[in-house]
């Protein structure tokens, strides 16, 4: 195991301080997630709920909620309960890291297929330099565990571009065909290191408030990541900029803050066993979320927060874990 660690840690620092001398990925067959500009005027709120003990509330129905924009009231158009299937798009990092830990999460994720609803639909994608498309939409869950073993990894840490690639992907599932209700969720696999700099990391924000869509970041690491103080302020606030330095620290503020926008949860397993605490946890949260849905009330290109409050529902003291904002569309 100390070996194993060693020569991961090596690989982490070389890439870091020379991602140049490794060369690029070679590109494989899949074809690229298209580039889509979406201009988003139905907002939608995804949305769990759990009581004090972890369990979710279920069999909730349109009455129960309430939803405040700006601190005003605001009409839910329409709303997606538990039952309905989602879409789930599993987005798989391809460096150099995630290639050596590949065993521990890729094993895993059977147990991510499993706690998925029968009618739930998945797709499975990659990135490194781009996103690729490995499977699209299917509820055939066996394919889709069997796709991520078909993943191209690169050698280049200069061709990690994972802002932009989510970016990519978010739009992407935006432009998708729903089926069923309006659940959508990316399930990304990452060390969520990137290596483009600080542009890129302001278009994802810029993109996850206008997107539909829940993210789910599942760190790859293991014990490698720090185990520091993670820091609690905004991505930026504190340690580097944003795109500035190669750490895990860095990226550990990153996926935080994505799950936070977007209404999602962070999961940062050290372990194979962490790995399938981590699918259950994410298969029962998509069977138990919720989805709200308004029409932006404004066209600004201004952000504006979101709150939701249950109505109707007594004696447990809930939690509810939703979207904090979106960003309307310009005139």
């Amino acid at each position: 195991m100390r070996a194993r660690h060693a020569l991961v840690a090596s690989v982490l620092l070389l890439l870091t301080l020379a991602g140049t001398l490794f060369p690029a990925r070679v590109p494989d067959a899949s074809p690229p997630i298209p580039q889509i500009s979406v201009n988003v005027n139905v907002v939608s709120v995804p949305v769990t709920v759990t009581d004090a003990r972890g369990e979710f509330a279920g069999k909730l129905s349109r009455e129960n909620f309430r939803l405040l924009v700006d601190g005003g009231e605001q009409p839910i158009e329409y709303f997606a309960s538990e039952e309905e299937p989602a879409q789930v798009l599993i987005l798989l990092e391809t460096g150099p890291a995630v290639y050596l830990l590949r065993g521990e999460h890729i094993t895993a994720a059977a147990t991510l297929m499993a706690g998925l609803g029968a009618d739930d639909r998945v797709a499975v994608a990659s990135y490194g330099q781009t996103p690729q498309l490995l499977l699209d939409f299917t509820t055939d869950k066996r394919q889709a565990a069997a796709s991520l073993q078909t993943a191209n990894y690169g050698l280049g840490m200069a061709n990690l571009n994972f802002y932009a690639s989510m970016a990519s992907v978010l739009d992407w599932m935006a432009s998708a065909p729903s089926q069923g209700g309006g659940k959508r969720a990316i399930v990304v696999l990452t060390t969520g290191l990137d290596s483009s700099g600080p542009g890129p990391w302001q278009h994802l924000v810029e993109r996850m408030r206008q997107s539909n869509v829940l993210v789910l970041p599942v760190a790859l690491g293991g014990e490698l990541r720090e185990t520091g103080p993670r820091g609690k302020g905004k991505r930026g606030e504190s340690g580097a900029a944003p795109g500035e330095e190669l750490s895990f620290a860095e990226s550990t503020r990153a996926l935080e803050t994505i799950a936070e926008e977007t209404g999602g949860h962070a999961f940062f397993p050290r372990n194979a066993r962490d790995f399938e605490n981590a699918y259950r946890r994410i298969g029962a949260l998509l069977r138990h979320q919720y989805s709200l849905g308004f029409t932006a009330p404004v066209a600004d290109g201004r952000y504006h927060t979101i709150r939701v409050e249950l109505a109707g529902v007594r004696g447990r003291d809930y939690r509810i874990n939703s979207r904090r904002g979106f960003l309307a569309p310009a005139q």
